[in-house]
């Protein structure tokens, strides 16, 4: 091995270098070691611009022999144009990463704060290119059949070519093109019969068959329940009595949905996979028996047939991974490592194959599966350490999670776009009394087109994880929430056994029984929420538009059985006007001490409400303004369960032209007359402005009642005078009635990205 394997900056030849890399210098450290990275790579590779190495791992493991000769100081790992392609997961573990922990200093409550201390090491884009890693293997040598394969489409004769699967390749959910990822065929669906079970789904005539590729044929199911969607690969079907059983559990039983959930196809299986629906361009089709490819393509070469395509080698890309002591309360993480300018992609979505890898590990009705695999890059047991204007693209999973153990990293500047499961996930340890996965900082990324497989998908979610800070990030286009802040896993219950939604997540060796059994309820809440770790996370200034675009009971912003002092503040969330939205930002099941502040929701529809809260949380100061539709609840609603303590104060809600409660106290639909539950009266109200552009004697009502107990005695009615909420002024003119009880205007230039 070459003994100069990396060259050092030089000012005079590299002035360019320097100013690229300038962070990663520290005049009292030396400075940074480059090792480059072609995808061409070169005969006599150590390294150096002129002779590169041709692949990131082994760039890798020319950083490690640096590491054991001694060399101590920042290395960046300088990638190059190209799609650099990785076979199986990279991972890098301590040996990578820096062994010094940054010196004590004062932890903010909210993200990473100040951090001066370049990485470790850093994989980065050299400047003005733009390099790709990528988990796709070429498929090549596609040919045309001499005859159209059994049931395939009369319009698809012809235009179908078929190729043999790459070597080494088992199987594969995802297939892509120089486009991004191309459609599996998919039929057009169809509604069950009857009601069946978690593995039992009742069909009708003709809509599956014992194919030849039955194990290889997966069925898109929407349960009984609204909020979640499975993908089930098939263990049998039985034609005669219409009955077919899947290898692995759907979430709820497989029945039919709800008369009041939203969907416009009326079907709720869908079979992908097969032969028979491979009826449009840029559809395909894998049979792992004969190892055989089909595929209609949609951007052919000159001669009609594909190119450009590529099968995915692994769901994860890269793992940065720390020493995990799972059952212990000490893990030894990784430290200061880096991405910045690379795009990840072409990764495969991480399928469900056994209930006994599934059950129990699935968070919060199955959003996702705990401590898995499924993202392009994953932390876990990692501190310090950054992604910075990086993008993850057409991948059949998540972009990113950081798992268990993860403090003080930072994601910036980054995109997140068509992809199958989530942007951002941050999932710590389950319930119990260890708590490491805190601090992190999420800001200025553009999150759009996730959730576009797995429709329940979020864009960023907090599971067990805390005093993060989530600021300036722009989320649109998503099949179900934008945002989750949750843990909604319940240490007191035993409903479901072992098996029950996040079951197993619970370190029931570290939950005293006494609070294991106990109920629900807000004083129950206060007992077990030391055990619940989703809490101090400051979530500002982002900017949420057109959530729940394909499931039903999603909100742009969702908090629910997380812990205390979660703050949603001054975020525009606007043009959420899915038909199946209860509400714009809402606090579920299990939530309290939750602050709403100083957010503009803007024309969305919301069935239920513009803000609803089941629990004891405040809402202040935010603008509810041109809704698209008059609520069936109030545009601030109150569900279920007593909200004694909870604060309304300085509001401005406009009333849609059809009216509508301005506020609501709504029950659980089995609770009997008398039986506790939300009451207006229980709020502390008050200094809130009310407008209905018709009707000014509105509020009336609902005023005179509140007046006579003590509350809402600022309170007015009267037309805001917005500067210009069309252009997104929500200033006062001068001689606005929000003037008087002291409301803060709401300046939505500084919500979104910057």
């Amino acid at each position: 091995m070459s003994t100069r394997q990396a060259s050092f900056l030089n000012r005079a030849t590299y002035p360019w270098v320097l100013f690229a890399f300038i962070a990663f210098a520290v005049l009292d450290e030396g400075l940074a070691t480059e090792i480059y990275v072609s995808v061409d790579g070169h005969a006599q590779a150590d390294g150096r611009l002129e002779a590169p190495y041709g692949s990131i791992p082994a760039a890798v493991e020319a950083v490690r022999a640096l590491r054991q000769s001694g060399n101590a100081e920042p290395i960046t790992i300088v990638l190059r144009e190209g799609r650099h392609q990785l076979d199986e997961t990279l991972v890098l573990g301590r040996e990578d990463g820096s062994r010094a922990r940054t010196a004590a200093a004062v932890v903010p409550q909210y993200g990473v704060g100040e951090t001066t201390r370049p990485a470790h090491l850093t994989f980065a884009a050299f400047p003005g290119e733009h390099p790709v890693v990528s988990g796709g293997v070429p498929i090549a040598r596609w040919t045309q059949p001499d005859s159209p394969p059994a049931g395939l489409p009369d319009k698809a004769a012809g235009k179908v070519w078929v190729a043999d699967m790459p070597a080494g390749l088992e199987r594969f959910h995802c297939l892509f093109d120089r486009q991004g990822r191309l459609r599996r065929a998919r039929d057009s669906g169809f509604a069950v019969t009857s009601s069946g079970d978690q593995r039992t789904l009742h069909f009708p005539a003709g809509a599956l068959k014992r194919w030849e590729n039955l194990d290889d044929v997966e069925i898109q199911v929407r349960p009984f329940r609204p909020w979640v969607i499975n993908m089930l690969p098939l263990a049998s079907v039985d034609e005669a009595s219409g009955v077919a059983k899947t290898r692995v559990s759907a979430t709820y039983e497989m029945s039919v949905l709800p008369g009041w959930v939203h969907n416009p196809s009326g079907c709720n299986v869908w079979v992908e996979n097969v032969l028979e629906a491979l009826d449009e361009p840029g559809e395909w089709v894998v049979n792992t028996a004969t190892r055989k490819i089909y595929l209609w393509p949609s951007d052919p070469a000159p001669d009609g047939s594909p190119h450009g395509i590529l099968a995915p080698s692994t769901s994860e890309l890269i793992r940065v991974e720390g020493r995990i002591d799972y059952d212990g309360p000490i893990d030894v993480p990784v430290r200061g490592i880096a991405f910045s300018g690379l795009t990840f992609t072409h990764a495969d979505r991480l399928a469900w194959t056994s209930d006994e890898t599934r059950l129990g590990w699935g968070m919060q009705h199955d959003w996702d599966m705990f401590d898995k695999p499924s993202a392009m890059l994953r932390f876990r047991g990692a501190e310090e350490c950054s992604v910075t204007s990086c993008r993850f693209l057409d991948s059949g999973g998540s972009g990113l999670r950081m798992d268990l153990h993860a403090q003080r990293n930072r994601v910036e500047d980054c995109e997140f776009a068509h992809l199958g499961e989530a942007g951002i996930l941050l999932a710590g340890y389950g319930p119990g009394t260890k708590d490491v996965n805190h601090h992190n900082q999420i800001v200025n990324n553009h999150i759009h087109h996730f959730s576009e497989i797995t429709w329940h998908a979020p864009g960023i979610w907090a599971w067990q994880s805390g005093h993060n800070l989530i600021s300036h990030n722009e989320m649109h286009h998503s099949g179900y929430a934008a945002v989750l802040i949750t843990t909604r896993v319940n240490p007191y219950s035993n409903r479901g056994g072992l098996n029950g939604e996040g079951a197993r997540t619970i370190r029931r060796a570290e939950i005293t029984p006494a609070t294991h059994e106990t109920q629900t309820g807000y004083e129950n809440w206060q007992q077990r929420e030391k055990y619940i770790h989703s809490r101090h996370n400051l979530l500002e200034y982002n900017d949420i538009s057109h959530a729940v675009q394909l499931l039903s009971d999603g909100n742009g912003i969702y908090v629910s059985g997380a812990g205390t002092g979660n703050i949603v503040r001054y975020n525009f969330v606007h043009d959420n006007q899915a038909h199946s939205l209860p509400a714009a930002i809402r606090c579920d099941d299990d939530q309290h001490d939750t602050l709403i502040y100083g957010n503009v929701l803007y024309k969305n529809r919301g069935f239920s409400a513009g803000i609803a809260s089941k629990g004891v949380n405040d809402v202040i100061n935010n603008f509810i303004v041109a809704p698209a539709a008059a609520p069936r609840w109030g545009y601030l609603s109150f569900e279920w369960v007593p909200v004694t303590g909870s604060k309304v104060q300085r509001n401005i809600i406009v009333s849609h032209r059809d009216g509508g409660s301005a506020l609501a106290a709504r029950p659980r639909a089995s609770d009997r007359p008398g039986t506790a539950g939300p009451k207006l009266e229980q709020i502390d109200m008050d200094a809130n402005l009310y407008f209905h552009p018709t009707d000014s004697h509105w509020m009336d009502e609902h005023l005179s009642r509140m007046r006579s107990v003590g509350k809402e005695k600022l309170s007015l009615v009267g037309d805001p005078l917005f500067t210009d909420a069309e252009a997104g002024d929500f200033s006062f003119q001068p001689g606005s009635p929000a003037l008087e009880p002291g409301i803060e205007p709401l300046d939505v230039s500084k919500m979104g990205r910057r």
